[in-house]
């Protein structure tokens, strides 16, 4: 691979890593400040609920950083692989399988967002969240595959 590809897929991930930095800390600050200070956000505790209430919000947080989390460590070893040849690492594929499932907690539970705020007292699953995630389930199972036939290939002569 060209040394100016590697360089901008390098810089390109260091950007979107550095917005999964700002997005994690978004996200936590966010849950936080719910739990602590919950009128400063609009979230109303309902003791008919409350238990789920307290999943939603601890979903959204947990789920979104580490969601943004795994996207940071699949370009770290992405970086890392390419600058050692490799441009399909292996360890890579659980990543995307767990990226999948945390995409679609956060979503599920930022849907649910107005459970928070009692603007919402129903259950919602959006198709988009199954899809999406359903998407990135594809995507790693056909990442599975390159993993194989790329280091099939680097075995031939």
């Amino acid at each position: 691979m060209k040394q100016n590809s590697i360089k901008s897929i390098t810089a390109i991930s260091v950007a979107i890593i550095a917005f999964c930095g700002l997005s994690v800390l978004f996200v936590l600050a966010q849950g936080f400040i719910g739990f602590i200070s919950p009128e400063n956000v609009g979230v109303i505790w309902s003791e008919e609920i409350k238990g789920f209430q307290m999943l939603v919000a601890l979903g959204r947080m947990l789920g979104g950083a580490a969601f943004f989390g795994l996207i940071t460590a699949f370009l770290i070893k992405s970086i890392k692989g390419l600058k050692n040849g490799v441009l399909f690492p292996a360890s890579n594929v659980p990543v995307l399988y767990f990226s999948a499932l945390a995409l679609f907690i956060y979503n599920f539970c930022y849907a649910n967002g107005g459970i928070l705020t009692g603007a919402d007292h129903n259950l919602l699953l959006d198709t988009d969240d199954i899809t999406i995630s359903l998407i990135i389930v594809v995507f790693a199972m056909i990442y599975k595959i390159a993993v194989k036939i790329s280091d099939e290939n680097s075995l031939t002569i």
